[in-house]
């Protein structure tokens, strides 16, 4: 033992840290769904089953996809019960040599640590920082999905006054996932449905048409957004004639919709609002059939009372964001309820602060093959990619290695424009394109809310763009945030104004800025990145395949067909 973890015991850790659990389930168990596809698939079933028998008017279809919500939500509250988060990096030394089987994290991010720093109520207890209090906030924000999405990030964001690129990676310090904002997804790549067409396409050019346009959730979700109308006079036939073209449409620009991560299923309702009114007229108050049968089974429980019902569902959404609730937060309010159903002589109220059950040494599911990576919600077909592993639950299983990717800067794509001929005021042809300057004045403000000013334009232009720099016309992309001399700046959907070019048309044009994609990894079975900042998913499979081949007795890697 190093000298930092003398006088430091599993147990006394344990008792002052380590304890709060997002999860009832034995950890056992619970790791097994983080590594294990066979006992992720084996836990959906069996939830799957679970609520078939409860819940009977569901369908086989709606049992399912809620069998799968609620193994992504152990499976994601598996991840945060591991996590011990620390701001000291010899505490964290010390408790390693004596919980190796921990996920142990530093904070090392300066802004996270400035929100701790100023916050200290939040997050200390006895004049320590306390893991689990860090833990415990931020899932007063994500709910019990254990994710951040993109009103819990805001609202954060809004709490501690930080940008929402902080909040999200405080939250991933606390092991918890975050869902991105994919405004620039239904401005930039919503794409069209079915076309109103009585005639030909070569008439559609010239005339009326009514198009659907539709938009992807960061969750895989597509929704309806709206239809658009048109005459042969709009800049929207420009658009269709780009979509005929091969290019992205422009016609998709029109849908002015912000991505908030998917619909309200409570429509807009307070969690006392549904309890009150129990299943009057649930059908308006609950978005979705299955959604409103569960809701049925959770209001019939007769050991809690509609007091505690209201507080498990704010538990579930988050208590700290207001009262929109997805399908997952949904699910994780039935098990909470459910488990104070069986459970009378306890308090809800004190969930959040239950230790996790004891773990059951004679639980035969074991990690077997799989990867931590496979949570993902992919819509409510009922379908999943929970491949069975190639070892059998209980049996002992070589450390599986899997491949995931890295997410690089947050980028909205840009088209630039240029070589544009107008007549000035004047009657006067000139030449106009995009300038740096015009495009941060027209899709950049200050995270602060105050005005943008000269000097900040020129900032966030430097800071992209370097100095002086013209564009060429193609594709470029905008980072999501910025943030120069202790100042953020947000990307938002605002309209850019073409500059004239100077120099008789002519302007020393630079190629479009990209900023970095996707890189890839690999990590082994206790997540620990063996091979990271690969180029490709195919390169990361050779590296896993390597690897496997040189240590046939160390790890094992099944390739994702």
């Amino acid at each position: 033992m190093t000298e930092a973890a003398k006088g430091v015991s599993e147990q006394s850790i344990g008792y002052v840290d380590g304890q709060y659990r997002r999860s009832r389930l034995e950890r056992m168990k619970a790791r097994a769904l983080k590594t294990s596809r066979e006992a992720r698939s084996v836990f959906k079933e069996e939830k799957t089953a679970e609520y078939k028998q409860n819940i009977p008017e569901l369908t086989n279809r709606e049992a399912k996809s809620f069998g799968k919500k609620a193994m992504q939500n152990e499976t994601a509250a598996a991840r945060v019960d591991d996590r011990m988060v620390y701001i000291d990096q010899n505490k964290m030394s010390a408790v390693q040599s004596v919980m190796p089987d921990r996920d142990h994290v530093y904070i090392d991010n300066e802004k996270v640590r400035k929100i701790i720093a100023e916050n200290p109520e939040d997050f200390y207890i006895g004049g320590e920082f306390s893991s689990d209090q860090y833990k415990r906030r931020f899932g007063g924000f994500t709910g019990f999905d254990n994710k951040g999405n993109l009103d819990e990030i805001a609202t954060a964001s809004a709490d501690y006054g930080v940008s929402k690129r902080t909040i999200r990676k405080a939250m991933k310090y606390a092991g918890y996932d975050v869902e991105k904002d994919l405004t620039w997804l239904y401005k930039s790549l919503a794409f069209l449905g079915v076309l109103g067409v009585t005639t030909g396409t070569g008439s559609l050019l010239g005339s009326r048409f009514v198009s659907n346009v539709w938009g992807v959730h960061q969750d895989g979700t597509i929704e309806f957004l709206d239809p658009i109308e048109s005459t042969h006079n709009s800049t929207l036939v420009g658009g269709l004639r780009g979509l005929l073209s091969g290019l992205i449409p422009a016609i998709a620009l029109a849908a002015v919709v912000k991505d908030n991560g998917g619909k309200d299923i409570f429509n807009g309702n307070t969690a006392e609002e549904i309890v009150a009114k129990g299943e009057k007229n649930i059908e308006t108050r609950i978005r979705g059939k299955k959604n409103q049968k569960m809701m049925k089974a959770l209001l019939r429980m007769e050991n809690i009372s509609d007091e505690d019902k209201a507080f498990i569902l704010k538990l579930a959404y988050g208590e700290l964001t207001g009262k929109k609730v997805n399908d997952r937060e949904l699910v994780a309010a039935y098990e909470i309820a459910n488990f104070y159903n069986k459970h009378p002589e306890l308090d809800p109220k004190d969930f959040d602060k239950l230790p996790g059950l004891e773990v059951n040494n004679d639980v035969n599911i074991t990690p077997a093959g799989g990867d931590d990576n496979n949570d993902g919600d992919d819509g409510d077909d009922g379908g999943d990619n929970d491949e069975t592993g190639s070892e059998p639950v209980g049996q002992p299983a070589l450390c599986d290695l899997s491949v995931g990717k890295t997410d690089g800067v947050n980028a909205h794509d840009y088209y630039v424009r240029a070589g544009i001929k107008e007549k000035d005021k004047n009657g006067n042809i000139v030449t106009k394109g995009d300038n740096p300057y015009n495009i941060v004045m027209g899709k950049y403000k200050r995270a602060d809310g105050k005005q943008m000013t000269h000097d900040d334009i020129m900032a966030v232009r430097n800071q992209i763009f370097g100095k002086n720099n013209g564009l060429k016309q193609g594709k470029i992309q905008l980072p999501d945030e910025v943030s120069v001399n202790n100042v953020d700046y947000e990307y938002i959907d605002g309209n850019v104004k073409l500059g004239t070019v100077a120099n008789g048309g002519k302007m020393n044009f630079f190629k479009p800025v990209v900023y970095p994609g996707n890189s890839y990894y690999v990590k082994d079975c206790n997540n620990n990145v063996l091979r990271d900042k690969l180029p490709s998913e195919e390169k990361a499979n050779e590296e896993a395949s390597k690897l496997a081949k040189e240590n046939p007795n160390k790890y094992i890697f099944l390739p994702q067909k």
